[in-house]
């Protein structure tokens, strides 16, 4: 089986993907083929965090930051078990820019290396990140690593029997899989995200029957009214929270309507405040969602989102 999960960052797709991995392999011949190579203090805390993460799930980890076929040197590792590879934009990262110069012709020899590991694997589960949708253009290179990622995930997408998208540690199929790991117990608040201008706070309007005497606009310099029973635009609040350096709060009324915007898909952004707001407002959502029944609106249009 071939597995594709993506998402923006901090979505919960590597947890997601870690589930749905020990599901597959039922515990056994379970694999954690890991790709990044950390080059700050950034990248020790992520990779920290995805070993606390897997920490007694079973895995065996294996690493491979240039060439997949290496997980098979190793007469121990069995073809037939589950392989989580994370993460497809690190392995083409270090394939790409390698020895700190850049591979535009990264792309066949990423395409035979995926066929092969493919083929030999019994179960291959990947993850990456959603960074196709911004909208301001990049340079050359960046451009041309964005290009082959998008060849990369289509070429997998294709061979694959599910691919879902994660987002706030909710999974939308896009192919197979449907209610694979749907869990729908204790559910208290509500949830309702989109990207900017797609009219999530309207459809929230409608939905929940409130008017704007429910709703409290949450700003990034001072604390929402808890008193409402809409909470609007919740990532501002996060971002007042790590400005003041206090925790959010996790005691919300239950019946809370929580809106809020997508702000995780995109390219890493350079400023290192905006990068932490997003991991921190992204690890926030996954423990509202994880307790709320969540939808996604796009253009007006809500879908129900499982996982």
């Amino acid at each position: 089986m071939v597995v594709f999960v993506f998402g923006g960052s901090k979505s919960g797709k590597s947890n997601f993907a870690q589930n749905l991995s020990v599901k597959l392999s039922d515990k056994k011949n379970l694999y954690y083929v890991a790709t990044m190579i950390p080059y700050d203090g950034e990248d020790e805390l992520r990779i920290k965090k995805h070993i606390e993460a897997r920490a007694g799930l079973g895995f065996k980890t294996v690493e491979c930051p240039y060439d997949l076929s290496e997980v098979f040197f190793d007469k121990e590792n069995n073809p037939d078990g589950t392989f989580l590879v994370e993460s497809l934009t690190s392995l083409l990262s270090n394939i790409m820019f390698k020895n700190c110069q850049v591979d535009f012709n990264s792309w066949e020899k990423l395409k035979k290396m995926l066929a092969t590991f493919v083929e030999k694997a019994k179960n291959c589960v990947f993850v990456c990140d959603s960074i196709f949708s911004d909208a301001e253009s990049y340079g050359e290179e960046t451009e041309a690593f964005r290009e082959t990622l998008a060849k990369a995930s289509s070429f997998i997408c294709g061979l694959a029997d599910i691919v879902a998208e994660v987002k706030n540690g909710y999974a939308n199929f896009i192919k197979g899989g449907d209610k694979i790991l749907q869990n729908d117990n204790n559910k208290k608040y509500f949830f309702v995200t989109g990207g900017a201008h797609n009219g999530k706070l309207d459809y929230a309007k409608k939905r929940f029957d409130l008017v704007d005497e429910d709703i409290c606009i949450c700003n990034k310099n001072c604390q929402p009214d808890f008193s409402k029973r809409c909470i609007a635009y919740l990532e501002n609040y996060i971002w007042f929270c790590m400005k003041n350096k206090i925790q959010p709060r996790m005691d919300w009324k239950e019946g809370t309507v929580f809106v809020a915007t997508d702000i995780f898909c995109g390219v890493v952004p350079m400023e290192k405040d905006i990068r932490e707001w997003r991991e921190k407002t992204g690890e926030y959502f996954q423990r509202i969602a994880k307790e709320s029944f969540c939808e996604r609106v796009s253009f007006g249009l809500a879908q129900e989102m499982r996982g």
